[in-house]
């Protein structure tokens, strides 16, 4: 996680912190900023941020500050009066190959899920939660899909198994008792796996996760206590709650863990992807509107291309002469129509790409691409579905009709149109895929759409990097990046190039991305800053770049 890791140091005598800090940002790959706004921005909102607390540090209180304006940025808080004593803290963790000081906390807790996305942090959204008598949420709102697997976070006991009723805003939940007085709450279960005065191990599952009680979609809600902590004035909150956000242990995002049902201690088992290739393809889009035309197979050859993206209507002949040229090549489908303002249900969407799509399955291709944005207007959005949810439904119409007629193929859930709300236009993405989760959950494998403007936006995880957002909420699928560029006209193509070998070779060795398809090979009309050729046949120097690459 070094690339979502930034170091806060006060800004006056900074030279002298920077000395202190220096071993340790060497040893973990931290980046340092004096400036808490470019630590709140930094990878917001999946960095963690490195905090030196000292007095008149920052010419304000800067913890609060921070949970105004960047409330998902996690805190690591250290309490320091001078650099001196900062060098002998961060030795301590470079010493214990601890980047976050975990070892210095006396409770420990794993992950409670396979899910790497916190939804709503603790304490924000207090103008809610006051009717309650809270000064924020009370925990944390963690990614669980509907009968995902809960797992204790530590040794206890189950002092509590709540069935819900009489209206619980937990609805079915379990509580653990800890050592020294931690309990821990797991709350809107489908059902609990565990009972009454039942010894558990951290890891072991103790539930299955749901929308139970005062919930609108499924998901675990996860609290800590410490007995006395309120008694003590150590929490604003009553009934002894704390922030369990420090105690926490990120999780292992390339292994789920597996109880063995038989007693015996649960264990971390390494996620495996239906992927043969064994690592990320070099791609690119094939031609945006229409056959492949002669002049698109050099570019392919020139930048040593090991996968290509079809559209449904590509004749298959553009198959056969690719393979000819490569035949080691993959290859990929995206189901396509033109929607327009149309009204298209999913059966006429079968009629018109069917035949198409069967054709490039007799071909031999198998990873087909279920339509292309739909939080868009352009591609249904308002005009066929309203939601996240009427899409998913839709989109299963589609897979499960093809699906009888192409047994083997593997169908994906479409990049979706990164990018905030472009009223009557675009619809924000995240909310949208919440919608559609059972869908994605019966898909073979989750596009992904990343583009960027700049160098800062190609790191961060809203342009280039947006796959680990896509990554922590579905941990078990194949990602394609099936759409990625810099569109900007104010970016030189030589300076393009060079970007897109430094994410190709960022993903090469991503676990379960399986190919980056770069957008677009060629077009007869729009896209001029991304295509990679021109239609008079001139490559874009970008090409000759991503060909001499060194892997």
């Amino acid at each position: 996680m070094a690339d979502e890791h930034i170091l806060l140091l006060p800004k006056q005598n900074y030279f002298r912190w920077i000395q202190a800090a220096r071993d340790y940002a060497f040893r973990f790959r931290v980046r340092i900023t004096h400036d808490p706004e470019t630590a709140g921005k930094f990878q917001y909102p999946g960095q963690t941020i490195t905090l030196v607390n000292i007095a008149g540090g920052f010419g304000r209180d800067v913890q609060p500050w921070f949970r105004e304006h960047y409330p998902d940025a996690k805190l690591d808080v250290l309490d320091v009066t001078s650099p001196e004593e900062l060098r002998e803290k961060l030795a301590e963790r470079i010493r214990n190959n601890d980047p976050f000081g975990k070892d210095d906390l006396p409770f420990r807790l794993r992950w409670p899920t396979d899910y790497a996305l916190i939804t709503q942090q603790f304490g924000v959204n207090a103008d809610y939660y006051r009717r309650w008598g809270l000064p924020g949420h009370e925990g944390l709102d963690i990614r669980a899909p509907e009968g995902a697997n809960v797992y204790a976070a530590a040794d206890g006991t189950v002092y509590g198994v709540h069935d819900g009723s009489n209206n619980h805003p937990y609805g079915i939940h379990v509580r653990i008792r800890h050592v020294d007085g931690y309990k821990t709450i797991y709350a809107h279960l489908k059902s609990a796996h565990v009972r009454k005065d039942q010894q558990v191990s951290r890891g072991q599952v103790i539930g299955f996760a749901d929308s139970t009680g005062n919930s609108t979609a499924s998901h675990l809600h996860f609290s800590l206590k410490k007995e006395g902590a309120s008694a003590a004035g150590l929490t604003l909150y009553p009934y002894d709650v704390i922030d369990p956000t420090p105690y926490l242990d990120p999780p292992d995002p390339g292994s789920v863990i597996v109880d063995p049902g038989d007693g015996g201690e649960p264990e971390p088992v390494p996620i495996t992807y239906d992927w043969p290739y064994g690592r990320c393809l070099i791609g690119v889009h094939g031609r945006a509107d229409g056959p492949l035309g002669e002049r698109d197979y050099q570019p392919m050859k020139t930048a040593r291309i090991e996968a290509l993206k079809l559209l449904s209507n590509a004749p298959v002949g553009d198959i056969d002469r690719v393979r000819s040229d490569n035949p080691q090549i993959f290859l990929m489908t995206r189901l396509f129509t033109n929607f327009g303002d149309t009204y298209i249900s999913a059966s006429e969407f079968i009629n018109r790409v069917e035949q198409g799509a069967r054709a490039h399955y007799q071909r031999g291709i198998r990873h087909f691409e279920i339509h292309n944005e739909p939080n868009l207007r352009i591609e249904g959005w308002q005009n066929i579905w309203q939601n996240g949810r009427e899409f998913g439904m839709w989109l299963l119409q589609v897979r499960d009709h093809l699906r009888a007629s192409m047994p083997e193929a593997k169908f994906g859930f479409p990049g979706m149109s990164p990018g905030n709300i472009l009223l009557g236009h675009r619809t924000q993405m995240w909310p949208f895929l919440d919608e559609a989760d059972f869908a994605v959950q019966e898909c073979d494998w989750v596009a992904v759409h990343a583009y960027w403007l700049s160098q800062t936006s190609l790191r961060s995880l809203s342009g280039g990097q947006i796959y680990k957002e896509y990554r922590r909420r579905y941990p078990r699928k194949l990602l394609m990046i099936t759409e990625f560029s810099n569109p900007s006209e104010r970016v030189d193509s030589g300076t393009k190039g060079h970007q897109y070998v430094e994410y190709y070779r960022t993903l090469r060795n991503e676990p379960g991305v399986g190919a980056a398809f770069s957008f677009v090979l060629s077009a007869s009309m729009f896209f001029p800053y991304e295509a990679w050729r021109r239609e008079d046949g001139g490559m874009n120097p970008k090409v000759q770049i991503i060909g001499a690459r060194n892997f």
